[in-house]
């Protein structure tokens, strides 16, 4: 059957006949830095997956952290970077996921080539201490930073991500796993996409949403209006939202850490976000299952 236009609302792309095996009941987990962090807080993509994927359940969880690498370096936070990984890691596998998106390579690039070999070696680590899910894998490349007026050209850097690309190309090609090449998503002749050279902007999610689908070679689909895309997305991010409470509360520190012999008496309202999160999800099921 030949690929077919699905209209996004914003944007028309004609998806590919072959497709990524999306299963029913499918639990994905994104990690990452901050490209996977941001999406959550405009949810353009996850909204598009589910719209592609009506007669699918899926359940996406977003464990991007700004500023992360393959080490879980930031996520430490007073503790060790070995500390930060294990959570990465811990958390990752308590989720169950069925598939992780894996997006890490941007801030590591910055190392440049000495930083290759262990970028290589933390990679296939990670990849193999969250193989224990049986989860299949999608990597993702960085996003080459863009020109920018007044900003010296950042040439040198993107140089250096094609390399770091190089590997995660070819770790996913040993893995048998899926690979999205994303450098020049961020390029566009007539508008900015991103915020800040190498970050996408809302309007950037909302402009690659329909690439990210046809790279999946998801099938054709009834065109969804724009209205009822801007309710689904609406809903994901509200659910994004009450989920990153749930993980990472602002006060985390005083709820688990070092000083909850102050305040550690609150933290069993953090699981009151469960019931919050599943009716949220419960919504955005049947926003998603409407008739057009």
């Amino acid at each position: 059957m030949p690929g077919r236009l699905f209209c996004l609302g914003w944007m028309l792309v004609c998806l590919p006949v072959h497709a990524f095996d999306f299963r029913d009941h499918e639990r994905i987990v994104l990690i990452g830095s901050t490209f996977i962090e941001r999406e959550q807080r405009y949810g353009y993509w996850e909204a598009a997956l589910i719209a592609a994927l009506p007669e699918k359940s899926l359940t996406v969880r977003n464990l991007g952290w700004s500023g992360d690498t393959v080490w879980g370096e930031a996520r430490a936070g007073f503790d060790s970077p070995a500390e930060g990984y294990k959570r990465l890691v811990d958390h990752v596998r308590e989720e169950k996921p069925t598939l992780i998106i894996v997006g890490y390579g941007t801030n590591e690039a910055f190392d440049g080539s000495s930083g290759l070999p262990r970028f290589r070696e933390q990679l296939n680590r990670l990849l193999d201490d969250l193989s224990a899910t049986n989860a299949r894998f999608i990597l993702l490349s960085p996003i080459h930073l863009v020109p920018f007026p007044g900003v010296p050209a950042p040439d040198d850097i993107n140089a250096s991500m094609d390399r770091y690309t190089d590997v995660i190309r070819e770790t996913a090609e040993r893995r048998n796993a899926l690979f999205l090449d994303l450098r020049d998503w961020a390029k566009s002749p007539s508008e900015p996409l991103t915020e800040n050279v190498m970050h996408l902007s809302e309007r950037g999610y909302q402009q690659t949403a329909g690439r990210f689908l046809q790279a999946l070679g998801l099938p054709a689909m009834s065109p969804l209006e724009e209205d009822r895309m801007k309710t689904l997305r609406r809903l994901v991010v509200q659910k994004n939202e009450l989920y990153f409470h749930r993980w990472r509360p602002q006060n985390v520190t005083y709820l688990f850490g070092f000083r909850k012999h102050e305040q550690g008496q609150n933290a069993r309202e953090i699981a009151e976000f469960d019931p919050l999160i599943a009716a949220k999800e419960r919504e955005i099921e049947r926003c998603k299952q409407l008739k057009d």
